[in-house]
């Protein structure tokens, strides 16, 4: 695999399990693409008032837990990968805002879907909705795990699924799910879902409408366009093609998810799966998605021409 820059693999810690799994996958991702690793802290400032009194940066007892934190959790993925150029930094301000400007100068941004700031944190996908919605390169969230590490097994081998709407942003993810798919060497999984409800007035709505096969073949044309380029220039790519109606699309993908070991999304798109805003559609798929979610801006220079070819 070949990585054009050298821009490294950021990740989030806060001292949470799930935050741990993120580090996990994160050291994995910087090692097979042979950039550094760059672990981040992020405490935003304490009001010198109330109950928070005891958790002031001023105090040396939180000082040495962010140390120890840090420490022990670069030392833990020295250990799992060598040769892998790691280092970490605590740094003062809100977590989101913090790994958005780390995202200027990174490759990806992975952070839990449990991430919060604090000390432990709290059960809460806030900070990885905000970083995937205004990140500067491709954010992956990934989910709670049972355990305690985060083993590539569970997902490196299984297929690469990406939501299609034919949009800008729905294109840059494509172009990321099928590199990603060539580089694991796994099956690419293609979905498009669509409601009647986004070509139909509600109020006029009947389930016999012409309009509703219309959309079917719209949508068929859409999934067959997407990927014309993809499959001259890699026949050999497995790639499947599925267009699915349902009233409810984030549940689908969720249901779906859960075969796939990585979901590819855009940040936001027109119509069908991307109907609704990044807070409602990516904000479900990172609360409830079964495998890690990518999700990929138009700008994403970083998206594109990741690697020169498979493995």
């Amino acid at each position: 695999m070949t990585v054009h820059g050298t821009a490294p693999v950021v990740a989030y810690i806060d001292g949470t399990d799930e935050a741990k799994c993120a580090a996990d996958y994160a050291a994995w991702e910087a090692s097979r693409r042979r950039a550094g690793l760059r672990v981040v802290y992020a405490r935003g400032p304490t009001p010198y008032w109330g109950p928070a009194i005891p958790l002031l940066d001023e105090y040396f007892w939180e000082r040495e837990w962010v140390r120890t934190l840090l420490a022990k959790t670069t030392a833990e993925m020295q250990d799992a990968h060598p040769d892998l150029a790691i280092e970490a930094a605590a740094v003062r301000g809100r977590p989101a805002g913090v790994l958005v400007d780390e995202s200027k100068r990174a490759t990806l941004v992975v952070v839990g879907t449990r991430a919060a700031s604090g000390l432990g944190g709290h059960r809460s996908a806030s900070v990885a909705v905000q970083v995937a919605a205004h990140a500067s390169c491709p954010v992956v969230a990934v989910p709670e795990i049972p355990g305690r590490r985060c083993d590539a097994s569970t997902f490196a081998d299984r297929p690469v699924m990406v939501g299609i709407d034919g949009s800008e942003h729905s294109q840059a993810a494509v172009t990321y799910a099928a590199r990603e798919a060539i580089d694991r060497g796994v099956e690419l999984r293609a979905v498009l879902v669509w409601s009647v409800f986004d070509i139909d007035d509600p109020r006029e709505f009947s389930a016999s409408e012409p309009s509703e096969g219309a959309e079917q073949q719209r949508s068929d044309r859409v999934l067959s366009e997407a990927f014309v380029g993809w499959q001259d220039q890699f026949p050999d790519l497995p790639l499947t093609r599925t267009a699915i109606h349902d009233i409810d699309p984030v549940s689908v993908l969720v249901d779906l998810s859960a075969e796939a070991g990585l979901v590819v999304v855009g940040s936001r798109g027109a119509g069908g799966f991307f109907g609704l805003p990044i807070g409602s559609t990516v904000d479900g798929l990172i609360r409830n998605a079964h495998a890690p979610v990518a999700v990929v801006h138009p700008g994403d220079v970083h998206a594109i021409g990741l690697y020169s070819g498979a493995g």
